[in-house]
C-alpha cells in the first residue's frame, strides 16, 4: 500500500470503520513509514483536543435565554412567562363565534321568496321568433318554469315515415 491508500484508512481508523484486514495493513504500513506515522499521530492529537473542548462547552438553558432576548427587545426585565391554560378555548371559541356570524349573516341577508312573490312574475322566458336551417324542420318552444330557462327544439323535416 502506499502513503495515499493509507491516509483514506487513517481517516476510517478514526471513524471506527475499519475492517480486521484494513487494520492489519494500516499497522503495516506505518511501522514502516514515518510521514504517516506523524500523520497518525497528528490526527490523534487533534481528535483528542476536539473532544476535550466539545465536552468543556456549556450548554445554555433555551427557555432562559429567550426570555433574556425577548426582555431586551421589549426594554424589560425577563420575566418568567405562565402557561395560559385557555388559550386554546379562546380561539376555538373565537372561531367558532365567527362561523356563527357568517351563518346568521346568510340567513338573514338572504331572505327566502315569498310564494306571492313568485306568483307576480308571469313571464320568465320569450321567444319572438325562432328559425331552424331546415325549412321543413318542426320546432318547438319550451320555457322551464323552475329555472326559466328557454328550451327550442327542432326535428329535421327529412325522416320519411316508416311503411
Amino acid at each position: 500500500m502506499n502513503c495515499r491508500d493509507i491516509k483514506s484508512l487513517l481517516l476510517a481508523e478514526r471513524d471506527g470503520v475499519l475492517a480486521k484486514d484494513q487494520h492489519t495493513a494500516l499497522e503495516g504500513h506505518v511501522a514502516t513509514c514515518a510521514s504517516c506515522r506523524q500523520l497518525r499521530a497528528t490526527l490523534s492529537e487533534v481528535l483528542d483536543d476536539f473532544r476535550s473542548d466539545a465536552a468543556n462547552i456549556a450548554v445554555p438553558n433555551v427557555d432562559e435565554e429567550w426570555r433574556t432576548l425577548r426582555a431586551q427587545l421589549h426594554g424589560s426585565e425577563a420575566k418568567p412567562t405562565k402557561k395560559r391554560r385557555f388559550a386554546p378555548v379562546i380561539w376555538f371559541g373565537a372561531s367558532l363565534a365567527a362561523a356563527a356570524a357568517v351563518v346568521f349573516a346568510f340567513v338573514v341577508g338572504n331572505p327566502t321568496p315569498q310564494p306571492a312573490a313568485l306568483a307576480q312574475v308571469t313571464e320568465s322566458a320569450r321567444a319572438d321568433f325562432v328559425e331552424a336551417a331546415d325549412i321543413n324542420a318542426s320546432t318547438m318552444v319550451y320555457v322551464d318554469k323552475d329555472s326559466g330557462w328557454l328550451v327550442v327544439w327542432a326535428a329535421s323535416g327529412d325522416t320519411q315515415p316508416a311503411g
